[in-house]
């Protein structure tokens, strides 16, 4: 947890953050637990939020009265009625002021949460990409009762502690949530503002080649040769323009299959290491090529198992 009396370099600010700035206990309205934050009274003028940080996660603001000010990325942002703002890890965030009458739904989900979420990643990056210097749009009425619906739904689900399948269906609505988001923005944001450069049209490219073949080829090299460049400027690309390297690409593509195989096919770990191309299983303690310490990248993972498949699946 970061200390609140700390503020030499940006924080990257925890959900155990958030709950001690806030109120969690059913006259605050507030829900929390290791993965998720949902509720409305949050003290935005709090000494936590009012030096530059980062979330550990996503958060999602619906702003229903008066207004918030702060920054993104250093640069001035209003935050006010009917308007939904999205922040992702790569904002650099700071609040400073808000009205008295400041009302707003707020949810915030881990990275963990996020990454365990099923995204077509193709259909997000465009959105990800103009999120980064347009977090907050109006929107209308509607769009404003739809989330709200979501945003209800999901806060009574999380009241059931007695549902056994309470965490399989708060996923699944904010899952259908993010899909609602999503399809807000691409209507709100003209498509010339998803024209990509050079490079955006490397990362968008590289993610195809990985949804086609991440079952058979996890080999940097392989993806670098596909797209005519070195693996060393593909590693580069991918940071740049997503802020995870290629590598952590190619591990979360697999890792979800994995997961996926394991949960709903009924396969064996070693069936499953089969599907995935993997030549051994709990051969030996080796852990994902994101993980790992390379000093050549155009050497990452030629014939790499994905090893543990155990430590890969079964966090």
């Amino acid at each position: 947890m970061v200390k609140m009396d700390t503020f030499s370099t940006p924080g990257i600010y925890s959900l155990a953050d958030l709950f001690h700035c806030s109120k969690s206990d059913e006259k605050s309205g507030n829900l929390f637990d290791d993965r998720l934050f949902i509720g409305e009274r949050v003290n935005y003028n709090a000494k936590l939020f009012q030096h530059p940080h980062r979330m550990d996660g996503v958060v999602l603001l619906i702003c229903r009265k008066g207004w918030l000010n702060g920054s993104v990325n250093l640069m001035p942002h209003r935050i006010e009625e009917g308007m939904l703002a999205v922040f992702h890890r790569e904002h650099l965030l700071q609040f400073w002021s808000q009205s008295d009458d400041f009302e707003a739904s707020a949810i915030v989900l881990s990275s963990q949460f996020i990454q365990e979420m099923h995204i077509d990643l193709k259909q997000a990056i465009p959105i990800f990409m103009h999120l980064k210097d347009n977090p907050a749009i109006h929107i209308t009425e509607e769009e404003h009762s739809v989330l709200n619906m979501f945003y209800e739904t999901i806060r009574c689900v999380l009241r059931s502690s007695d549902d056994i399948h309470r965490p399989a269906i708060i996923q699944r609505l904010l899952e259908a949530m993010f899909y609602k988001i999503l399809a807000i923005h691409q209507n709100k944001v003209p498509e010339v503002s998803f024209r990509r450069g050079r490079r955006e049209e490397f990362f968008e490219r590289f993610m195809e080649l990985l949804t086609q073949y991440h079952k058979q080829e996890r080999s940097m090299g392989f993806y670098a040769e596909r797209l005519h460049i070195t693996p060393k400027y593909l590693s580069s690309v991918i940071k740049e323009v997503s802020g995870k390297s290629a590598a952590e690409w190619i591990d979360q593509y697999v890792i979800l299959e994995a997961k996926a195989l394991l949960r709903y096919s009924g396969l064996s770990i070693q069936e499953i290491a089969y599907e995935l191309n993997f030549s051994t299983v709990n051969t030996s303690n080796t852990i994902p090529a994101s993980r790992r310490r390379h000093t050549n990248t155009s050497e990452a993972y030629p014939g790499r198992s994905l090893p543990d498949l155990d430590f890969m699946i079964g966090e």
